[in-house]
């Protein structure tokens, strides 16, 4: 071994430049991104990107992305290495506790239209007023794309069972459990597919006195979810897979009138609803685009003015009950999407965040129905509901089966 003493003012000259030269030779990131960089969550990768330090991991990825031929093609390939995929999570859960709760809603309105019509002889108070529902339905929902979200559709099948007592006249008490599994279909460049499972499960109440009447539902639900996707452009691809729990939180209440008009029964309403729904965090695994995503939330709270009209045709024992109603929607709060934090899995890579564009605040609700009742105990309800907004347009079917005993 040979040592070579070097002169003081040598080594303070030639040592950073040696240290410069092996710097150059690492695997890089051909920087600036951020000119490509067509939304904010694309900007703030970039950034990161930019930041970096150099990557053996990601250098083949980043060398992909530099040979693309133009810089819409370089912006696409930045959004599909941002966590936008997973921005409609807490909302396809939403969406669930929703449709919980609108089930529930209508059955309460049947209730109350059955009781008041019910024969003089028909129970009223104590244990002989217990009812059990089932109802299974399917929903079809659409969600266009924003800036940082994708378009989304998604086909949903759910079981739900309540059971209830009148304690006292006009009071109803009861608990619902519920199932609902979803799979949702996003941004067809990159083929992500989301299976989503909630469980639920809430109690709720109703009051009336003949004129007025209220209604309140609460209820918890828990997501399952399972996320593949694929990032790709030309010179690259990975295909990643990721799992993620949610807990959810929903309370609804409504307040509104019982109005004859002639054999037409109109129930105007006003009401309030909550919505809380969160995703764990992820990680996932598959690819040097495989990223981490911290946990992130949508909160709701949403105000309601509407009416519901209905009719009863008898004919002996049976009661025929067409049903429609209308309602108007309004998100309250301005800022309901939390920001998405994330970061790549292989290298070390500065955090990197993504606000999903806020959904239209404003909806509106339809829904008609046919229920169908036999001596004031046995009902079969068969009905549609429909949610309409700039940006998305959800369609549901539903058939309930009811019974007092």
């Amino acid at each position: 071994m040979i040592l070579v003493k070097l002169h003081p003012d040598l080594r303070r000259t030639a040592i950073p430049a040696i240290a410069a030269l092996f710097t150059m030779a690492q695997p890089g990131s051909a920087a600036p991104y951020g000119p490509y960089a067509s939304t904010p969550g694309e900007a703030s990768l970039a950034q990161a990107l930019d930041s970096a330090p150099p990557s053996v991991d990601r250098a083949p990825m980043l060398a992909s992305i530099d040979a693309l031929p133009d810089a819409a093609a370089r912006a696409d390939a930045l959004g599909q290495l941002t966590p936008r995929s997973y921005a409609l999570l807490p909302r396809l859960a939403i969406q669930s506790m929703d449709a919980a709760d609108r089930e529930i809603r209508h059955y309460l309105a049947e209730r109350r239209s059955i009781a008041i019509d019910a024969p003089a002889d028909a129970p009223v108070s104590g244990d002989r007023t217990i009812h059990m529902m089932l109802t299974g339905g399917v929903k079809q929902a659409r969600y266009d794309a924003g800036f940082d979200r994708p378009a989304a559709r998604s086909d949903s099948r759910s079981l739900r069972f309540a059971i209830d007592v009148r304690p006292v006249p006009n009071l109803i008490i009861g608990a619902t459990l519920g199932i609902d599994g979803i799979d949702a279909r996003l941004d067809p460049a990159q083929r992500p597919r989301i299976t989503l499972f909630n469980s639920q499960v809430g109690p709720y109440a109703s009051f009336h006195n003949g004129r007025f009447y209220v209604d309140a539902t609460a209820a918890y639900n828990f997501a399952e979810y399972k996320l593949r996707r694929q990032v790709g452009w030309t010179g690259f691809t990975d295909r990643l897979r990721a799992a993620a729990d949610g807990d959810g939180w929903a309370a609804s209440g409504e307040a509104g009138a019982m109005l004859r008009a002639g054999a037409v029964r109109v129930q105007p309403f006003a009401g309030l609803q909550y919505r809380h729904a969160d995703v764990g965090g992820l990680r996932e695994g598959g690819g040097v685009a495989a990223i981490e995503v911290a946990g992130y939330r949508t909160r709701l709270m949403r105000g309601t003015l509407g009416a519901r009209a209905s009719a009863n045709v008898t004919a002996g024992d049976w009661a025929l009950r067409p049903t429609i109603e209308a309602q108007w929607q309004r998100e309250l709060r301005k800022r309901p999407d939390s920001r998405i934090e994330a970061r790549f899995v292989a290298g070390d890579l500065p955090l990197f965040s993504l606000r999903p564009e806020r959904l239209d605040r404003d909806a509106g609700l339809v829904s008609a129905s046919i229920t169908a009742t036999h001596g004031s105990r046995t009902s079969v309800r068969l009905g549609y509901g429909g949610e309409f907004s700039s940006d998305r347009r959800v369609h549901a079917v539903t058939l309930s089966l009811s019974r007092r005993f």
